[in-house]
C-alpha cells in the first residue's frame, strides 16, 4: 500500500493563533485519507536567518552554511512527500519569517536535482478580514512551490489559490468560527492528501515498468561556473 507524509508548517510569529489551528485543521483532514500521516512544524520562535545569495551552496554544492534553526526544519521538508504551508497575512504577503525559511530552500536545487519535482503542496492564509489580502498571500506559496517543481493544488472548487480564512482578529477562535473558510481548509487538506498519494503511487507504478525520470545536471553546471568565478 502507497503511504504518504504530509508536512504541515504555520509561518506566523505567534503560536496557537489562527494559522496554526488552521494549519492543523488540514491536517486532520488529510488523515482521514488512508495512507496518510502528518507532522507539525510551527515557526514561531525559530531562530532562522534569510538567505543572503552567498553562493556558498553553488560553490561548493553543498547545503546552506549559515548554521541556526533552519537545518532541523529542513530535515523534516525533504523527508515529507507533500506540504500544507499557513501564512497571517502581512501587508497583503506571507510573513518575513516564513520568507525565511522559503529562502533557505534554495540549495536542494543544486545538492540535491529534482528531488522536489512532482510532490504536491497547499497553501492557506489567515486574515483579520474577509477580502485582507489572503489570495495574495497564498501566491507567495505558490510561487515558491513554482520554483522547486512541486505541483500547488487548490480544492474544493472555487477555492483556487488555495485556502482563505477570516480569524476576525480573534485568533484560533475567530477562524474556528468562519465556517466558510474552515470548509475550505478541510478541502484543501484532503486535497493535498489525494494528490499526494495519487502522484507517489503513479511513480511507484512507473518505476515497477522501468520507467524512471533523470535529475537535471543544469546546478552542476552552475556550480562549475561558480567555482571558475564566473557566477558572483
Amino acid at each position: 500500500m502507497t503511504t504518504v507524509k504530509i508536512l504541515g508548517i504555520c509561518g506566523s510569529h505567534r503560536h496557537n493563533g489562527a494559522t496554526e489551528y488552521s494549519v492543523k485543521e488540514a491536517l486532520k483532514a488529510a488523515e482521514t485519507v488512508p495512507g496518510v500521516t502528518t507532522e507539525f512544524v510551527a515557526l514561531a520562535g525559530k531562530k532562522l536567518s534569510h538567505c543572503v545569495h552567498c553562493n556558498y551552496c553553488l560553490k561548493n554544492v553543498a547545503n546552506c552554511c549559515i548554521k541556526d534553526d533552519y537545518q532541523e526544519i529542513y530535515e523534516k521538508f525533504i523527508e515529507a512527500d507533500a506540504y500544507i504551508i499557513g501564512t497571517p497575512v502581512y501587508e497583503m504577503s506571507a510573513t518575513p519569517l516564513l520568507q525565511d525559511f522559503l529562502s533557505r530552500v534554495r540549495p536542494t536545487h543544486i545538492v540535491h536535482p529534482g528531488l522536489l519535482a512532482n510532490r504536491v503542496g497547499g497553501a492557506l492564509s489567515t486574515g483579520g478580514t474577509r477580502n485582507g489580502g489572503q489570495e495574495a498571500a497564498n501566491e507567495v506559496i505558490r510561487h515558491f512551490y513554482a520554483c522547486y517543481e512541486i505541483l500547488p493544488v487548490g480544492g474544493p472548487g472555487g477555492n483556487y489559490t488555495g485556502a482563505c480564512v477570516w480569524s476576525q482578529d480573534r485568533m484560533a477562535e475567530g477562524a474556528k468560527e468562519d465556517t466558510v473558510g474552515m470548509e475550505r481548509v478541510v478541502g484543501l487538506g484532503r486535497r493535498v492528501a489525494e494528490a499526494a498519494l495519487l502522484m507517489k503511487a503513479g511513480r511507484e507504478a512507473l518505476t515497477e515498468q522501468g520507467i524512471t525520470f533523470e535529475e537535471t545536471d543544469f546546478w552542476q553546471e552552475k556550480s562549475e561556473l561558480a567555482n571558475d568565478g564566473v557566477i558572483k
